[in-house]
């Protein structure tokens, strides 16, 4: 591998760190955002649409919270495939090596 490679490597990590992180962050200030106004959208939304339903409400309210779990099992999902967990990479060092093996013999 040369230099031009290895920097071009190292670039490439740098990147999806930096979008990782950008994502966590736009996660992070929509769900304090959601938090911060989650009563204020239901009772808008009860006002609008003239519905009390206690149990449509209630499922409003879910509905508020699940946008926030929902994109947390994305981060985490985003996260492990950025920062490649040593399970996963040495996985795909040993995928790698079977095929250079087997196709360049």
């Amino acid at each position: 591998m040369n230099n031009r490679t290895i920097f071009e490597n190292a670039q490439q990590k740098v990147r999806a760190l930096k979008r990782f992180y950008t994502h966590l962050v736009e996660f992070c200030l929509v769900t304090i955002f959601l938090l911060v106004v989650k009563e204020d959208i239901v009772q808008w939304v009860s006002k609008k649409s003239s519905n009390t339903d206690e149990g449509f409400l209630r499922w409003l309210d879910w509905n508020i919270l699940a946008i926030p779990i929902i994109w947390a099992v994305v981060i985490a999902v985003h996260g492990l495939k950025t920062i490649r967990i040593p399970i996963l990479k040495n996985w795909e060092e040993r995928q790698i090596n079977k095929i250079l093996e087997k196709d360049y013999r």
